[in-house]
């Protein structure tokens, strides 16, 4: 179990204070705005601030001691990632990139090549979508009205088409669903196709292991970042076959990823060096991989346990309020600690302005970049009217919703705060005017 105290002290970012509307004093920041941005321990902060100033310098260039200091770190990262996921080292590598958008554009170019269809959930942020459809023909299955994935359909269009790769979200970034990838992986590999796991969400929120390959549930690429891991300093990875990334095209075709050039020709290196072209971000890599060391030694299934009963109390506290609906499965121990959710008559602008100017709440409001698994989950039916304003060049007030999302200092009383402040909410007894947010004029009129 986690002493919730002793992490807290570890995260400065805990002991910030804002003004908040109708208070005497500043009130303490709750920070629930892990789904989208976290922040680092304070044994992150000492690694990156150690190296820049005492081992920092180009990495595989030189023959000086800072040069070799600073190849070493950046190599030990990778076994870092590797230990972290249960990865073999043997027939897979990591390459390493600046998040993970670009890790999954990446997975997307190396399958790129390769004859057939890739099959992408309908659960899926745009990253793990539309880098695919860049590049050749898409397919996706579909997804319950309870936001969880409809396995059958999945199975259906591998039987159907001569699929080369099925690209899924680990735990979404909407509803906290947690798919079995291990399932779908056996499945794909069963239809001679490859798996591109979406990490992002699930990387410091469970345990992961990628399976040796030899398991026919084992994952072929996983991407993750610590921008969402107690790292965000812009470094990311992206795991999966040495002899595919090999036979793929450099990513970027030039800077580091050449052994050597004429007039006429080009000779690449080898993977992971072929896909990482010019000087890569060393210290933001390093602190990436301090803070995967700082979850293993907090331990990640004690922070799955905590996050957990975080989920339970804030379902609990939000099923009782009339006319709050929690989007997707009802059960905490089908996702991660994102709870989205609308307010009837509320619009999110409005309801996250509130969180954040009367209690100090910090939560992510909108579409959070998956939109056709949230218009499923609000129950969006026809946006044939939205799309034609858009395509109208019109400002248009997106649907969306309210997401509160919890990390490893979050705490059970701050859990009750939101769901008290999202019931002044639904009770409309805000104490502020906000007029200048979208739809507040109309929504305190009961």
């Amino acid at each position: 179990m986690l002493d919730i105290n002793r992490i807290r002290d570890q995260f400065p970012i805990t002991r910030q204070r804002f003004e908040v509307t109708g208070a005497p004093e500043p009130r303490p920041l709750i920070y629930m705005d892990h789904g989208a941005s976290t922040h680092p321990p304070r044994a992150v902060l000492e690694t990156y601030k150690d190296f820049l100033e005492k081992s920092y310098a180009n990495v595989h260039r030189g023959h000086h001691y800072l040069s070799e200091m600073a190849t070493n770190r950046f190599e030990d990262v990778t076994e870092d990632i590797l230990r972290f996921i249960g990865g073999e080292g043997e027939r897979n590598t990591v390459i390493l990139c600046g998040n993970t958008t670009q890790a999954l554009d990446l997975g997307a170019h190396v399958m790129a090549g390769r004859p057939g269809p890739t099959l992408v959930s309908l659960m899926e942020h745009h990253s793990n979508d539309l880098p695919h459809r860049a590049r050749g023909p898409v397919l996706h299955f579909g997804v319950h009205d309870d936001g969880t994935l409809d396995y059958d359909d999945l199975e259906t269009k591998l039987r159907e088409h001569e699929v080369k790769a099925v690209a899924v979200t680990g735990a979404s970034n909407v509803s906290g669903y947690l798919p079995d990838i291990h399932r779908i992986a056996r499945l794909a590999h069963d239809h001679g196709a490859r798996i591109i796991v979406d990490g992002a969400q699930l990387l410091a929120h469970a345990p992961i292991d990628v399976r040796s390959d030899d398991d026919p549930g084992h994952i072929d690429f996983f991407a993750g970042a610590g921008h969402k891991a107690y790292a965000p300093f812009g470094s990311s990875f992206l795991f999966g076959p040495r002899d595919l990334l090999d036979e793929a095209p450099p990513y970027i075709p030039s800077g580091g990823t050449v052994v050597y050039v004429t007039e006429d020709e080009a000779y690449y290196k080898r993977s992971p060096d072929r896909h990482q072209g010019g000087t890569p971000n060393i210290a933001g890599a390093v602190a990436f991989a301090a803070a995967l060391r700082f979850l293993e030694h907090v331990g990640m299934d004690e922070v799955r346990s905590h996050e957990l009963v975080l989920v339970e109390r804030a379902m609990d506290g939000l099923k009782k309020l009339e006319g709050v609906r929690v989007l997707g499965h009802p059960s905490p121990a089908k996702r991660i600690g994102a709870v989205a959710l609308e307010i009837e008559g509320v619009p999110h602008e409005l309801a996250a302005t509130i969180l954040n100017r009367e209690a100090a709440i910090a939560v992510r409001n909108g579409c959070f970049c998956a939109h056709p698994y949230l218009h499923r989950l609000l129950r969006l039916e026809n946006t044939a009217e939205l799309r034609q304003r858009l395509v109208a060049g019109e400002d248009v007030d997106l649907p969306g919703a309210v997401r509160p999302s919890f990390g490893i200092f979050n705490t059970e009383d701050e859990v009750d705060e939101m769901v008290r402040m999202i019931g002044v909410i639904r009770d409309r007894a805000w104490k502020g005017d906000y007029g200048e947010i979208a739809g507040a004029a109309a929504c305190k009129e009961l």
